[in-house]
């Protein structure tokens, strides 16, 4: 785990999605840190909420030119992230890269286009 963690308390409502990624803002910008490690147990809930926590704070990261990894990921919120395409954010510092198992190519017999 990184030495960087940013907590994120609960439980969380839609209006404190904000404030808590203000928090985040002045966490990374007194630290200095490139990678955070952030802790969602406490928001607990698999919901649209929670997807806001996570995808606003990824936001918010990226524009400070931060990495976050996200730990405590309960199992229904693991599960709807993975659905929606953003498993990646589990546990692995969060990169742009191709997705892996994914080869691209032609096939001879298809038509020009």
């Amino acid at each position: 785990m990184s030495a960087d963690v940013f907590i994120v308390r609960g439980p969380v409502a839609r209006e404190d999605v904000p404030g808590v990624c203000e928090r985040l803002r002045a966490f990374v910008g007194s630290s200095g840190a490139r990678e955070v490690t952030v802790d969602i147990g406490a928001v607990g809930r698999a919901d649209a909420v929670a997807l806001e926590v996570v995808t606003r704070l990824r936001l918010t990261a990226r524009r400070l030119d931060c990495r976050l990894r996200f730990v405590n990921v309960g199992c229904g919120l693991s599960g709807l992230l993975g659905w929606l395409g953003l498993g990646e954010v589990q546990g692995e510092v969060e990169e742009r890269e191709e997705a892996r198992g994914v080869q691209e190519g032609v096939d001879s017999g298809d038509p020009a286009r």
